[in-house]
């Protein structure tokens, strides 16, 4: 081992594989990936308090803040979920699903359809400030 080896810097990440995603520990960001990780982008932490619904943590230290580099190795290693919630191409083109859309919206209602009673619910204002006295 050399002496490079303790003199280099280390980057520590938290990586939290439920949701495929990094928190950069010195920078204070996440990093997170909506496309299977092709693309990474970053959100500034807003509070200090871990939150829960990212799951366990795993602490990951790197040699490169470049740490969504080495993504595929630490999929594989903690067996994560990759989130992608990119748009499914159908081939059908724009104006077809514009058309699509008014169709449905200007069919009539069949009365399966129109039984039911629609549900009630009290206006924005109500809603926001409660009953006026």
């Amino acid at each position: 081992m050399s002496c490079d080896s303790f003199t280099q810097k280390r980057f520590e990440f938290f990586y939290y594989p439920a949701k495929n995603i990094y928190y950069d520990v010195a920078g204070k960001f996440y990093l997170y990936s909506l496309d299977g990780g092709r693309h990474w982008d970053s959100v500034r932490a807003i509070t200090t308090t871990e939150p829960a619904m990212l799951g366990n943590k795993e602490i990951i230290y790197s040699p490169t803040p470049a740490i969504w580099l080495q993504n595929d190795a630490h999929v594989k290693q903690y067996n994560a979920h990759v989130i992608s919630i990119e748009g499914v191409d159908t081939g059908i083109s724009n104006q077809q699903l514009v058309a699509d859309r008014k169709t449905k919206k200007g069919r009539i209602a069949t009365n399966a359809e129109t039984s039911k009673e629609p549900e009630k619910k009290p206006g924005f204002f109500k809603r926001l400030f409660g009953k006026k006295n």
